[in-house]
């Protein structure tokens, strides 16, 4: 920079002094505020005493007062003068000061503004002094302010699309099935990917001539199908009419605990005729020991088909044959949906002949008035009319007529051991000597096809309505507890009696309610036991129409559930009316038709529980109730099983029927006489068991797994 010329430079001197007057200008301007006080009256000045002269005093402002000369020492130049800095150029400025003008117009006084009057500060108190309406209560809620609804932009029209007044259904997640009540017109209408957010998929805007809401509406995705239903879950009730077919039962209905399975199966399963099932294993040769363990082994081997049939109702929420198809394929689950069909009619035209043939000995052996025969048809008439109504209603009420049943059974049967008890002969029933060994695998295959197999194909129908993120092990033991435990005591408490009478065994087998009869029963006892049969077998046939009527539907009868369950009932009433003027000994009906029944549904039982094992994902509902989907049409390496172990299975059975006769074939083949010995033990529906459950455990991990990638 070049430096300024000689002429232009100033000395410190002088501007020091310009800086000097610029503050004492700026100084002189400040107003000084004198508050003004209370005269106060001055003390005579005492003599000798002179005031001073204030004008004499007074030296100017205090600025004035400050003098460079008054410092002790004097800054001498010690160097060249310093250049001129535009810091200090304002200060060398003369100071103009404006002349007040006669022209200028006096102004208005401004507005004063009053100060702000602040509240004055409370004396500080201690907190227990503070009164209890004044202390602060940092735990209270903020209350919450009601916001009025906007008021619509528009009056929405009346006319609108069944599509937009469809509920938004529930999304499938791995604990929650898919709910089936969406409306008909829903179908076809899909949601994108965005499941975060569906605003795009509200309708906006007019279209297509129905109304449509005039701007997209947020709608956030829950996984909880609560948050969905608006906490709108219900049970089904008492009277209201089931209308869940093949399809998922509907979420917010399924609120089932897994207690509830077991008198669900309890009142179905505690039939006195259990009593007769025990008798006719000690008329086979076993005594009192052999048959307690028949009887435990089949029960421990109807745990595989009702537990796992209860899991996989409570997966799908869906019926037994319908969850089958994943295994035999959408066309190839026929073949067992057919064969279910037939172990239905056949079990409930026997229980419905059990409860018109009770009712027929007990007015024969008490001479009750009128006929025996119209006793028994009587009889037939209100089980059947009794067990159609509650069926055709549905789960709501079915659920709660097993619930009473259950009670009225249980205390029934207390009963029924209290009044026959004096006639128990511990020594006696413990003398039997052992019969051969093989016996007892007789004794296990009968209990087992009279408990599991009997059931295997109905146990998913009461499962549906179970919790989604219940456990599964939990109704699996109190499903099979529940169908198990009473006819462990029944099958073995006749055992005892037969084995203690062994005068009565053979009554006790052939007509169980004519043998208790026989024993010589308190006088007041067989109306409690008429009472006892017949409502154990009105719960098992309620079961037993109720699964019939699903059974109907997926095998392509699509009548609905209703008149399908209609329609089982009359086929069941006529087979039962054929059995009761037919048929007279309960043995031959027990030893005979069930067993050969049992093969094929042992095989069935294999396979489905083989698969059941291998699946580590539920069901893909949507699946299951029409093609194209993830299961095929055909599953033939199953379908190949259940006629193997079909065929292996009949071959090492035997029957005292002559149209059985045939039975066997595989023991004549190995020189082994099939009515006595091994050949007499019916271990092919053991077998049975065997092939499907291995096969489907060898071959099927690929086609499950396969199953369970397709859905994605």
């Amino acid at each position: 920079m070049d430096r300024a010329p000689e002429s232009e430079r100033h000395s410190d001197d002088e501007l020091a002094s310009a800086l000097e007057e610029e503050v004492a200008r700026i100084t002189t301007a400040i107003p000084i505020v004198v508050p003004r006080s209370e005269p106060r009256v001055e003390a005579a000045p005492q003599a000798g005493t002179e005031e001073p002269d204030d004008a004499e005093e007074w030296a100017g402002p205090p600025t004035e007062l400050i003098s460079f000369d008054d410092l002790p020492v004097r800054r001498e130049p010690t160097g060249p003068e310093p250049t001129f800095s535009p810091w200090v150029a304002t200060a060398a400025i003369p100071i103009q000061r404006p002349d007040a003008g006669a022209d200028d117009a006096p102004q208005a006084p401004e507005e004063q503004v009053a100060p702000p009057a602040f509240r004055p500060v409370a004396r500080a108190e201690p907190l227990d002094l503070v009164p209890e309406e004044l202390a602060p209560r940092d735990s209270e809620p903020v209350p919450l302010v009601t916001v009025a609804p906007a008021a619509a932009a528009a009056p929405v029209s009346p006319v609108a699309s069944a599509v937009d007044a469809a509920p938004v259904p529930a999304l499938p997640t791995p604990d929650a099935p898919v709910s089936a009540s969406v409306p008909a017109a829903h179908v076809g209408r899909h949601l994108d990917g965005d499941v975060p957010d569906d605003a795009d998929d509200a309708p906006s805007g007019p279209g297509n001539g129905a109304h449509r809401a005039t701007a997209p509406v947020s709608t956030p995705r829950s996984a909880d199908a609560d948050a969905l239903l608006g906490g709108r879950r219900a049970a089904p009730g008492p009277f209201a009419p089931e209308t869940a077919d093949l399809e998922p039962t509907a979420v917010e209905q399924r609120l089932g605990r897994a207690s509830r399975m077991f008198w669900l199966w309890f009142a179905g399963t505690s039939s006195l005729i259990s009593v007769g099932v025990g008798a006719t294993l000690f008329v086979l040769g076993l005594n009192l020991r052999q048959l307690l363990i028949a009887t435990l082994v089949g029960v421990a081997l109807s745990f595989l088909p009702l537990g796992v049939g209860t899991l996989a109702g409570k997966w799908s929420g869906q019926p037994t044959l319908v969850v089958s198809r994943a295994s035999f394929g959408m066309r190839g689950n026929i073949v067992p949906t057919v064969l279910a069909l037939i172990v239905k009619l056949f079990w409930g035209a026997v229980l419905l002949w059990l409860a018109g043939s009770a009712a027929g000995s007990l007015t024969a052996a008490e001479q009750w008035p009128g006929s025996p025969v119209i006793a028994t048809a009587a009889a037939l008439a209100v089980t059947i009319v009794a067990a159609v109504a509650v069926a055709y209603v549905g789960y709501g009420l079915v659920a709660r007529v097993q619930l009473v049943l259950t009670i009225a059974s249980a205390v029934l049967i207390v009963l029924m051991v209290a009044a026959t008890w004096r006639h128990v002969d511990l020594g006696r029933a413990l003398s039997v000597p052992d019969a051969f060994w093989t016996h007892v695998v007789t004794g296990a295959v009968l209990v087992f096809s009279y408990v599991g197999l009997a059931w295997a194909m109905s146990s998913a129908e009461v499962a549906r309505y179970q919790r989604p993120r219940s456990s599964g092990g939990a109704a699996m033991l109190w499903a099979t507890f529940g169908a198990a435990v009473p006819p462990f005591v029944l099958v073995s408490y006749g055992g005892l009696l037969a084995a203690s009478n062994p005068g009565f065994a053979g009554e006790l087998a052939r007509d169980p309610v004519a043998g208790l009869v026989g024993l010589g029963l308190p006088a007041w006892y067989p109306v409690p036991l008429l009472l006892a049969v017949g409502l154990s077998l009105v719960s098992a046939l309620v079961l037993t129409i109720y699964s019939a009527g699903f059974t109907l539907d997926a095998a392509g009868v699509r009548l609905g559930r209703r008149w399908s369950t209609l329609l089982a009932g009359a086929a069941i009433a006529v087979v039962g009316g054929v059995l009761a003027a037919t048929v007279t000994d309960l043995s031959t009906v027990v030893r005979g038709i069930p067993t050969a029944l049992s093969v094929p549904v042992a095989a069935w039982v294999g396979v489905f529980s083989g698969e059941m094992m291998l699946r580590t994902r539920r069901f893909h509902q949507p699946s299951l109730v029409r093609r194209g989907g993830v299961y095929p049409d055909w599953r033939w390496v199953n379908l190949a099983l259940l006629a193997g172990g079909t065929v292996v299975g009949l071959g090492l059975i035997s029957s005292e029927l002559p149209w059985l006769g045939w039975e066997g074939y595989l023991f004549r083949l190995g020189g082994i006489d099939p009515r006595a010995g091994i050949g007499a033990s019916n271990v092919g529906v053991v077998a049975a068991l065997a092939v499907g459950l291995l096969g489907a455990l060898l071959t099927a991990p690929g086609a499950v797994r396969r199953q369970e990638s397709a859905r994605g």
